[in-house]
């Protein structure tokens, strides 16, 4: 025995492992290879594969297989070919056949024949049949069309989903970054990702966030656009099935190329409809969804150095008619320019349109008054009282505001997330007075994008102590008065459904629906120790009256 041991292959030492490609079926049967050491010196030289069937998801991607040679000569070589051009790359080394399988597109299973053939120095010669099965694409739910020509920033499509109640997750991206995707579960954790942070962030269900900021739709979409695109670029439309959070049918897509950047005829205008200063608003209409750059400039900016800064990087590029405020104050009495100019990557594809105006004072309020009702409801109650299926299951807190000023804040916090703060605030900031009015107003600042802008507001809620915080301000942003009123969130405190009927009328439909709480009270904390080391005034950077609204769903 120690004599055949010694001039036995090693190759024959390494038994056949199990088939490696993730989506290997319990049905691939494997051979039973003869125990090392049976061999006959002179025999015919064979090879044994670990299956002699495998079966591969639709998906495609690497599969793989052990084999063994029996009887092996001198320099050993094993190539491999397929019957079908869908299988690619068949490489035979060191006890394993590896190769490429492409996804299957096709709604039928679809099989192959890989043949290994062996050689060497001795010319020997062997083979071996490994039969390939790969799966059928499964249905897909979702049917996506290019309905017409694409231009240099847009593309056109339609959806028919199979189901017209079932929700849905819609995105594009350009083809060749697609193809970095192995699954449409790949695809899904890529897409779900920033959703799942705000969840994480502020306690919420991925299902929720993707309600609350209308990442779902349903239903078919007929005449849409993709827009803001880069020219002489091929991108993937793509859709999928999206049920409690969970990827629930296949991914459906399809390609389209945009056009080079050329000229369009696109009429652009800029109507400067609030010149107040502390909150200029404006409008742009165009005549067709090309893409424009839009910035506003200094008014003493000429028009040759307002186009370069709008065709250089860092501007904002829009697309379609645009109702839009500024962020920022301006100066009062001071000129400055809002100007556009049709863009595709760095083409102009416009003449550029500027408007110039002068900035205005707003009106100062100097007495300002500020009047809040806070009311607790049934959910259930109320929901079948104005007809929003959204409030059901948990309480619901409401808010109304009287004040003579222009903009508005609330947000609801608990009392003891109210305490935890201040008691946090005060050990950062030893000596100093932290005065309910200055830790309402920090709070309400540091929420704004999560504060409701109405002046009638519904909060999903919970059982216990609340208050709801609330700011008034006046039209030049100069003056601000803030208010709290504490409720009790209960079955004895909740008031008649009817109740309600006095602050809303027909206009129920218009009151924003927001998730109450939540604080975060570290983030607030820090906001708040910045502004007690500024020892300045507080101001507001944000334009309230534009703030932007996310609708929450309950938990």
């Amino acid at each position: 025995m120690k004599k055949f041991m010694k001039w036995m292959p090693i190759s024959m030492m390494i038994l056949g492992s199990m088939f490696m490609f993730a989506a290997c079926s319990d049905d691939n049967e494997p051979t039973t290879p003869e125990e090392p050491g049976t061999e006959t010196p002179g025999a015919k030289v064979s090879i044994q594969l670990g299956y002699e069937s495998i079966e591969v998801e639709a998906a495609g991607g690497s599969a793989e297989v052990t084999y063994t040679l029996k009887n092996a000569g001198t320099n050993p070589k094993i190539s491999g070919t397929s019957d079908q051009d869908w299988i690619t790359d068949i490489q035979a080394a060191d006890g394993k056949v590896t190769m490429s399988v492409a996804a299957n597109t096709e709604t039928a299973d679809r099989t192959a024949k890989v043949t290994l053939t062996y050689s060497d120095d001795e010319k020997n010669a062997a083979s071996a049949e490994l039969t390939v099965t790969q799966g059928a694409k499964a249905e897909e739910k979702f049917t996506i069309t290019i309905p017409g020509e694409c231009g240099s920033t847009w593309i056109p499509f339609e959806i028919q989903p199979k189901d017209q109640s079932a929700q849905y997750f819609l995105n594009i991206r350009p083809a060749e970054e697609m193809e970095g995707f192995v699954s449409d579960e790949a695809l899904f954790n890529s897409d779900m990702s920033t959703y799942q942070q705000l969840a994480d962030q502020y306690g919420m269900s991925l299902n929720d966030v993707l309600v609350a900021t209308g990442a779902l739709v349903s239903g078919p979409m007929e005449d849409y656009l993709f827009t803001k695109l880069s020219p002489s670029t091929e991108y993937c439309i793509y859709c999928y099935g999206v049920e409690n959070g969970k990827l629930v049918a296949p991914v459906s897509k399809v390609n389209a190329a945009t056009t080079a950047a050329a000229p369009v005829d696109n009429q652009i205008t800029i109507d400067v409809t609030n010149k107040i200063a502390s909150s200029v608003a404006f409008t742009v209409k165009v005549t067709t969804f090309d893409a424009y750059a839009l910035a506003i400039f200094d008014g003493s900016a000429s028009d040759a150095e307002i186009e370069s800064a709008l065709m250089g990087e860092d501007v904002s590029i829009y697309a379609g008619n645009q109702q839009l405020s500024l962020n920022t104050a301006l100066e009062v009495g001071k000129e400055y320019a809002i100007a556009a100019i049709g863009r595709a990557g760095n083409t102009a594809t416009t003449k550029l349109v500027v408007t110039r105006f002068t900035a205005e004072e707003g009106q100062v309020v100097e007495n300002l008054t500020l009047d809040m009702t806070a009311l607790a409801f049934d959910g259930d109650e109320l929901a079948a009282h104005l007809g929003v299926d959204d409030l059901k299951g948990r309480p619901i807190l409401f808010n109304n505001i009287e004040t003579n000023g222009t903009y508005t804040l609330t947000y609801p916090v608990t009392v003891e997330e109210l305490a935890d703060l201040r008691k946090q605030v005060e050990e950062q900031n030893p000596g100093e007075e932290i005065t309910d009015e200055t830790l309402y107003a920090v709070i309400l600042n540091a929420f704004a994008a999560y504060s409701s802008p109405d002046r009638q507001s519904l909060w999903l809620a919970s059982e216990g102590s609340w208050m709801v915080l609330s700011m008034t301000i006046d039209e030049a942003m100069q003056n601000y008065k803030v208010g709290a009123a504490a409720i009790e969130v209960n079955e004895s405190t909740y008031s008649p459904v009817e109740e309600i009927d006095k602050y809303l009328g027909t206009n129920a439909s218009k009151v924003l629906v927001k998730k109450a709480g939540n604080l975060d009270v570290k983030k607030t904390v820090a906001m708040m120790k910045k502004y007690m080391d500024s020892k300045s005034t507080y101001s507001f950077k944000t334009s309230i009256k534009d703030m932007s609204k996310i609708r929450s769903m309950k938990e």
